[in-house]
């Protein structure tokens, strides 16, 4: 210890004064870690609910992309059935069709059925 000239009095008033110094920073202290509780909460909360949002944008991607590739299924279906709806305008193909699937003859033709 330091050879001091001047001693602070240990008066009641001077104990007092510490004491109250003492429980302000006492107070002080559990304050701050009540706030630093507040904030970790809150940081806690905004963390789960970015890593919630992204997994959800990330299942909404891949819904998207399932969906566009099932779009794309479907309209080259649908070209395929509008191609074969403007050949059945056709009255050659319709003939050429009734006559290989249904065995259909005109007057006075013979049909012959040969395996292959």
């Amino acid at each position: 210890m330091k050879n001091r000239k001047v001693v602070q009095l240990e008066t009641p008033h001077v104990q007092q004064v510490g004491m109250d110094r003492a429980a302000r920073r006492r107070v002080h202290i559990r304050r701050c870690e009540r706030i630093a509780a507040c904030f970790l909460v809150i940081f806690i909360f905004l963390g789960w609910q970015i890593l919630s949002s992204r997994h959800t944008l990330a299942k909404v991607n891949t819904n998207i992309s399932q969906t566009q590739t099932e779009l794309k299924k479907q309209k080259q279906t649908g070209k395929q059935l509008n191609q074969q709806i403007k050949q059945l305008h056709d009255p050659e193909y319709v003939q050429q069709v009734i006559r290989s699937k249904y065995n259909y003859s005109k007057k006075g033709e013979t049909i012959y059925n040969l395996d292959n």
